[in-house]
């Protein structure tokens, strides 16, 4: 396999005039993360060796950068400037939740094309919270605005969250819990949620048919982050005469996202948990 630097370099051998040359930006970024990885000013030599460039097309880009701000150059060594800095902060305050899922959940969307809904706590950890919602073209689909909040017992999300809590929030949360049937479907004990928290732990997803709404079918997987601690559920939810028809492939789906929107939070650990 050609290395990135290994094209960069043989780009530069082949392409002199450094701004109409297609390969620029991706240099330039490349130039960016190795001053941020080093920590420090870096000489002209040792960047050029490091990054497999000629001095000559590295020099002339750091002008550039530094011209921008992006790069601080003094007595032969560099390092990263003031607005590369900004641009650091920015793409990490993009990479916070629940920005770093849109690209996940629209590709989740597409493959499905069904409604698609991302939920995390409210502020009392008893009921969930629908922070953002994908809804397909189809006449015939689910529709719910984000905000709305309803009981964690009675939705297939919610029942996610509840699955993999603290055996001690768990505890505390079974001993308060007041259900209210929303429909006939929804569960309504102690004693049949936890059974049903069982049944998602063993197959790593929850389903719901009925449960919240009458005609709809739902199923979730959690999103956890660097502590390994369930951070929001993530679900497809489509109308119950054809939702359960296509189970195992959203569940193969769900999988899929739910595991890629958790590496973003910094989870390191099997998915689904087990």
């Amino acid at each position: 396999m050609v290395s990135m630097r290994r094209a960069f370099m043989d780009d530069d051998t082949s392409e002199h005039s450094g701004d109409a040359n297609p390969r620029s930006p991706l240099r330039t970024v490349q130039v960016l993360h190795e001053l941020a990885v080093a920590g420090q000013s870096v000489p002209l030599a040792v960047l050029a060796a490091r990054l497999e460039l000629p001095k000559t097309s590295l020099f002339r880009l750091l002008r550039a950068l530094e011209q921008g701000g992006y790069v601080m150059s003094s007595n032969g060594v560099h390092q990263i400037g003031p607005q590369a800095i900004k641009l650091g902060v920015a793409l990490v305050r993009n990479r916070q939740f629940p920005n770093c899922a849109q690209p996940t959940t629209q590709w989740l969307a597409a493959q499905c094309n069904e409604t698609v809904i991302l939920g995390t706590y409210d502020d009392s950890r008893t009921h969930i919270v629908y922070t953002d919602v994908i809804e397909p073209s189809n006449p015939l689909r689910f529709s719910i605005k984000p905000g709305l909040t309803k009981p964690l017992y009675s939705s297939s999300m919610g029942q996610t969250l509840l699955a993999w809590r603290p055996a001690g929030e768990l505890a505390q949360y079974l001993k308060t819990v007041q259900f209210e049937r929303l429909t006939p479907n929804t569960i309504s004990s102690v004693s049949a949620l936890k059974r049903k928290l069982k049944d998602i732990r063993a197959k790593g997803v929850s389903v719901s048919v009925d449960g919240m709404f009458e005609g709809v079918y739902s199923i979730a997987v959690p999103v956890l982050d660097a502590l390994g601690q369930v951070h929001a559920g993530l679900s497809i939810s489509a109308p119950s005469s054809r939702g359960p028809q296509q189970e195992a492939k959203f569940a193969a789906l769900l999988k899929e996202a739910g595991e890629e929107v958790s590496r973003l939070l910094g989870y390191t650990g099997s998915y689904p948990p087990v």
